[in-house]
């Protein structure tokens, strides 16, 4: 598959850099550049046709293990190595989805344990008191923040149409930060550098490896989580500031068809404002694989 690749240096993130939250701040920055209007006729393209598919981020050079059936391994070692690989390198992920997991056995990620790692910190802060806007004494409270030192992570993009307003759209979300948290220096990241690039899929694929968050969808291979998020720009301020909850599947799930998931209605009760819908972007990403 032919697709822009965004290569992104980051820091610390509140919440990992998924597809259907970037491409949230993506809705917002429109908002805020274009309008209501604009909006209204961006929104409406990713309803029929949209001009874009976005992946979530991996370290650069990596894309997510695909969720195969498991290879039988007697030596216990070997074992817990295979179980603990998330990432893949592009050459490794190749072989896999040809292959199938047996291509992992002699994979440098397996023999060298050196596949990239997200590691989960806390971060100690003080609590503010809002009548003075100054330390609280006696206050402190810890967050769990993600911390990946500083490393480039990718975004894939595959065009569809016409959105030349991408790579302006991303610098300006990473200079005002991703996710929660930004006012204290959380999700800020930068561009680094933007590519063309094949991503690999298998010949004559029977299945689909996902890039993406997106619905669970006939016979397949899927790791579901739900998912509770939270409204944004302005809308962060709402009665009641968190999406409706729904069932995922996580990236490198794997589908016998490419799920035909598109928006999804998330509008909690009561809603932001009247007559406004708050939409979650759950289109998969799919890689063909032989399985």
């Amino acid at each position: 598959m032919r697709v822009l690749a965004f290569h992104l240096r980051l820091g610390s993130l509140a919440h990992p850099l998924s597809a259907p939250t970037l491409w949230g701040h993506l809705a917002w920055w429109v908002r805020y550049t274009q309008g209501e209007d604009g909006l209204g006729a961006w929104l409406q393209e990713f309803q029929n046709k949209p001009p874009f598919l976005i992946s979530s981020a991996f370290p650069r050079g990596y894309l997510p293990r695909p969720l195969l059936p498991p290879v039988q391994v007697q030596d216990t070692l070997k074992r817990k190595k295979l179980k603990g690989l998330r990432y893949l390198s592009l050459e490794t992920f190749k072989r896999v989805i040809q292959e199938g997991e047996q291509a992992l056995l002699n994979s440098p990620e397996l023999e060298k344990s050196q596949t990239p790692r997200v590691r989960v910190a806390s971060q100690t802060r003080v609590g503010i008191a809002r009548a003075t806007g100054t330390a609280q004494e006696g206050i402190l409270f810890t967050d769990r923040i993600y911390w990946l030192g500083q490393q480039v992570w990718t975004v894939y993009v595959q065009m569809r149409g016409e959105a030349d307003y991408l790579e302006t759209a991303l610098r300006e979300i990473g200079a005002f930060g991703y996710g929660g948290k930004a006012s204290v220096g959380l999700g800020r990241f930068e561009v680094v550098a933007v590519e063309e690039m094949e991503l690999p899929e298998a010949e004559n694929p029977a299945h689909y490896v996902t890039l993406a968050p997106t619905l669970p969808e006939g016979e397949g291979f899927f790791a579901l989580e739900t998912y509770w998020g939270r409204l944004g720009g302005h809308y962060a301020q709402a009665e009641t500031p968190f999406k409706r909850p729904y069932l995922r599947a996580r990236e490198g799930s794997v589908f016998r068809q490419v799920p035909s998931a598109k928006l999804l209605d998330v509008t909690p009760e009561p809603a932001p404002e009247a007559q406004v819908r708050v939409w979650e972007y759950l289109y998969a990403f799919p890689l063909g694989v032989r399985v």
